[in-house]
């Protein structure tokens, strides 16, 4: 399977050093009440992706994520079963991953599917899965959105992702317009539904005439890596094997050239 990349937008770091809430009001105009960090993250992604390709009212919009918003969970757990209040309104609607899609389809004008998806392992993987089955059939273009807030403390969603405590995990968000038409297109993402085992990665591997890189995590880590290394490789203009891991089993996602 093949999809067509017509713009990116990436991000991943920290976000103490940034207020991305003041920039979404002040550099893209955006009301920013009653959303969340991992909302105002969302949208900043996706308004820098605008800045750099046309998206139509027509296409359809894909958001995925490794724990999906984490930093709301943990607040309302604070205020139910710690403070014993009551769920605030916007709290519980936030809580919704269908919220963030509303507000990343009305800041960017999308009047199309919009699915918000999460997958226990390979969830980029399935997400270009299920674009590429949808595109197949209707024809139109699609925005997918990948996005991992590292919610504080961090050894929470260090157990929830399953992490050693010496990693750090980052805040990311990775955008790409994608098509089944090449006119235009940046590189190409091949990607398969086969599930490998190491032994036959490691043959992949040593075939490869292309850049490899083998998902890890002992480096900085979000659930999400394989969006960041896409857009990467395509920044860099080189063709790249990025092979996703999970549970002792294995995918592989490639970049590229467009002939």
């Amino acid at each position: 399977m093949r999809l067509y990349v017509k713009a990116t937008s990436s991000y991943k770091g920290t976000l103490e050093d940034i207020d991305v809430k003041k920039e979404l009001k002040k550099t893209y105009k955006l009301d920013t009440r009653r959303q969340d960090r991992f909302i105002h993250l969302a949208l900043w992604g996706a308004m820098r992706l605008k800045e750099k390709c046309e998206i139509s009212s027509d296409d359809e919009l894909y958001i995925t994520s490794g724990v999906g918003n984490m930093d709301i969970v943990q607040k309302s757990n604070e205020y139910v079963n710690i403070q014993k209040e009551i769920l605030r309104p916007f709290d519980f609607i936030n809580m919704l991953g269908n919220t963030t899609s509303f507000y990343i389809a009305s800041a960017l004008g999308v009047k199309s599917k919009n699915i918000f998806q999460i997958s226990n392992s390979f969830t980029f993987i399935n997400t270009l899965i299920s674009i590429y089955a949808s595109l197949s059939v209707s024809k139109k273009e699609a925005v997918l959105g990948s996005l991992d807030l590292a919610t504080q403390p961090q050894s929470l969603i260090k157990r929830v992702l399953g992490v050693s405590k010496e990693v750090e995990v980052l805040s990311a968000v990775n955008y790409q317009k994608l098509s089944l038409n090449a006119d235009d297109a940046l590189a190409i993402v091949e990607f398969e539904t086969q599930t490998y085992s190491l032994s036959e990665v490691e043959i992949l591997t040593k075939e490869s005439e292309i850049k490899v890189i083998f998902a890890s995590h002992n480096e900085d880590y979000f659930e999400t890596r394989a969006s960041y290394y896409i857009n990467a490789a395509i920044e860099a203009r080189e063709e790249l094997m990025y092979i996703d891991a999970s549970k002792g089993r294995y995918k592989v996602i490639r970049v590229l050239k467009v002939a």
